[in-house]
């Protein structure tokens, strides 16, 4: 009977956890309420999947679309409801509906880059259309991609069988022919193929410009990684030198191939500039917009290194991951992206905005916000 107490009590304080937990993440990226007549789901070049719940209930109907939700990165999150009876607070059902999907799925929480939103549908007139509107959430993801669909990809990119269907890394290297020598941390995790595809193309075929010297790939190993918040962590880096394309070609793939998909940006600065100390002023990262860091806690030592790093930013669609805003800011260095290079975030003062393309980002505590 203690044992039956004790076991109540246990899993009652850790629902309550939980709950506080998705209550704050709640907090910091859900936007305002948006208002539609009748949600459309939006039309970007993300997967979507929805998890539909009975028009006053907050439990989740599909059980099998979650699980395969828990196999794919998730980049946002619409939670959808009706305004019905025109003027009641939905409030309290759409928090239980929220802590329903935490429950179930909390890598829909977890991320910086996930945007949230809160869509009100206002177009319901009667009791009987509810069922016309859609309620629950709906999930916008990409899909992880094997190792091998990942390697057809590169390989029909490097014989010319397939065109690239995005050249950020392309554009941004023509931009800046000036760079030379410069050492390069690739992330090769996830979705990044198409832009690892660029990068090797531009080493074939434009070894003569010498943008690149030395190369470290990352794709950490999580079962194998030590602890992410010092700097001797050597797991989950593969490095070469550009001169020998076939070397770089079978390193990136042996790094592909390895790793756990944990993003480890910050090591594998650290492990390149002890690694390759001739070239520690002049680096590159090359990073995924829809990942974090796992290796945040390493920022304010980076900082103290004095090294400005150039961050080529991946697969930016509608938003910028600001967390590598924070690197640049934070080592004095830049952001390129397809469009444009930004080499004067040093400039931006505390409570001043940031413009990149259509977007605006505030400076508010030595970190950016997103405003659009």
């Amino acid at each position: 009977m203690r044992r039956s107490i004790f076991t109540f009590i246990f899993i009652f304080s850790v629902l309550e956890y939980l709950i506080a937990q998705a209550s704050a993440a709640l907090n910091i990226r859900i936007h305002d309420t948006i208002t539609e007549g009748k949600y459309h789901r939006v039309d970007n070049v993300f997967e979507a999947a929805f998890l539909p719940m009975d028009p006053g209930d907050f439990r989740i109907k599909e059980d099998s679309t979650v699980e395969k939700l828990k196999t794919v990165d998730i980049v946002a999150v619409d939670l959808i409801y009706t305004s019905f009876p025109e003027g009641e607070d939905h409030s309290e059902l759409n928090r239980r509906r929220a802590i329903e999907l935490f429950m179930l799925l909390p890598k829909a929480f977890n991320r910086n880059y996930i945007q949230w939103r809160i869509i009100k549908q206002t177009d319901c007139k009667k009791a009987s259309d509810l069922r016309k509107f859609k309620h629950g959430f709906y999930i916008y993801y990409r899909p992880i991609p094997s190792f091998n669909d990942e390697y057809a990809s590169i390989q029909n990119v490097l014989s010319g069988k397939t065109t690239m269907s995005d050249s950020t890394v392309f554009k941004i290297f023509k931009r800046n022919r000036a760079w030379k020598d410069m050492l390069a941390v690739v992330d090769v995790t996830g979705s990044m193929s198409p832009y690892t595809a660029q990068l090797l193309l531009w080493l074939k075929l434009n070894s003569n410009l010498r943008l690149i010297k030395e190369l470290v790939f990352f794709n950490d190993d999580e079962e194998k990684s030590t602890d992410q918040s010092i700097t001797t962590d050597a797991t989950g880096m593969w490095t070469a030198e550009t001169f020998q394309f076939e070397k770089v070609l079978k390193t990136c793939y042996k790094a592909m191939n390895n790793g756990e998909h944990i993003e480890n940006n910050l090591e594998s600065i650290f492990y390149a500039v002890k690694k390759f100390p001739e070239e520690k002023k002049k680096i590159i990262m090359i990073a995924d917009n829809w990942e974090d860091p796992c290796d945040l806690r390493l920022l304010p030592k980076l900082k103290e290194l004095k090294i400005p790093v150039k961050i080529v930013i991946c697969g930016i669609d509608r938003m910028i991951n600001t967390t590598y805003l924070d690197i640049a800011l934070a080592t004095g260095g830049s952001i390129h992206t397809m469009e444009e290079d930004i080499t004067d975030l040093t400039k931006i003062g505390e409570g001043k905005t940031l413009k990149i393309g259509d977007l605006k980002f505030l400076l508010r505590g030595g970190r950016f916000i997103q405003l659009n």
